[in-house]
């Protein structure tokens, strides 16, 4: 049987808002809010939007709010639809589900904590992950919080996730890294010697290579069974 001590988390994603990806998020909120663009097109507004925030010093100084405003000011941008009620909407939207997320998560890591589970988060975030985390009340909880921009080092890259066994001080090998992204969250736990949750939610995901997923999550809340 495989013993779980600690459990690391993704952030964007899975605290946030449980198997939702940022970028899929956006893309309900534009067409619920009426914009008639395509997914492939909200998708490279978000990548674009994505690469500004890794290039702008003063991101990395902004609370939730404030990246998802520049987020979506950026997405407009590149959309070309300078729509100030638009950006409104969707950025209330946005940290309305977000908000709900994170008071779950919370909730969560309180009930790990108290039973004396190290934890933390690692996260490919743009060098206030710290922030975030204290403004969602989930650093109380928290051993370590390792923010790629801080550390120049991202997920999938091992090291990323070696940082973060570092402060809390327990084997890869007991160590659950629990994410909603195959390829950098589950790829890159892996290659670390950790063991893998892969946060799927309730659709039915194919899986490029079962056999790095030690397991697969419905619900965030499914980690409490998991640990010893």
């Amino acid at each position: 049987m495989i013993r779980i001590r600690a459990v690391l988390f993704d952030y964007g994603g899975t605290l946030d808002g449980p198997a939702s990806h940022w970028r899929d998020r956006f893309v309900d909120l534009y067409h619920a809010a009426g914009l008639d663009a395509s997914f492939e097109a909200i998708s490279a507004a978000f990548g674009h939007a994505t690469r500004c925030g890794y290039a702008e010093p003063g991101v990395s100084d902004l609370d939730l709010r404030g990246l998802v405003e520049f987020h979506v000011t950026r997405q407009l941008e590149h959309l070309g639809v300078p729509d100030h009620a638009l950006a409104v909407r969707v950025v209330a939207a946005f940290l309305e589900r977000c908000a709900a997320a994170l008071a779950a998560s919370r909730a969560l890591l309180a009930r790990l904590h108290a039973r004396g589970v190290p934890l933390g988060v690692v996260s490919n975030f743009y060098g206030n992950m710290r922030r975030v985390v204290d403004d969602a009340g989930l650093a109380p909880y928290l051993a370590t919080v390792v923010d790629s921009t801080c550390v120049g080092v991202s997920k999938p890259d091992p090291r990323i996730f070696a940082i973060a066994l570092a402060d809390i001080c327990t084997p890869p090998g007991e160590t659950l890294y629990v994410g909603d992204s195959f390829d950098k969250d589950v790829v890159g736990a892996h290659d670390a010697g950790l063991r893998t949750g892969w946060l799927v939610g309730p659709a039915t995901a194919p899986c490029p290579a079962p056999e790095l997923v030690d397991f697969r999550l419905r619900r965030l809340e499914e980690v409490e069974a998991i640990v010893a």
